[in-house]
C-alpha cells in the first residue's frame, strides 16, 4: 500500500502538523489531503475551531 507525508497547514501557510497517510491503489493527492484532514480531526491534534483553516498538501 502506497504512504505519503501530507502536512496540514494553517491560514498562515505554517506547518501545523503532519501524517503518514496509507491508502490502498492508486489514489490521487487528494484523497491523501482529505484523509489526513479527517485525520487531525479525529485525534484533535488542532483545535476544532481551527480546523476549518487548516489546508493539506501531499510532500513532493
Amino acid at each position: 500500500m502506497p504512504e505519503r507525508v501530507v502536512d496540514l497547514c494553517d491560514g498562515n501557510g505554517v506547518v501545523v502538523t503532519s501524517y503518514t497517510v496509507i491508502l490502498a491503489g492508486d489514489a490521487p493527492d487528494e484523497a491523501y489531503e482529505s484523509e489526513a484532514l479527517r485525520m487531525a480531526a479525529f485525534d484533535a491534534a488542532v483545535p476544532a475551531d481551527r480546523l476549518a483553516e487548516l489546508t493539506a498538501k501531499v510532500r513532493s
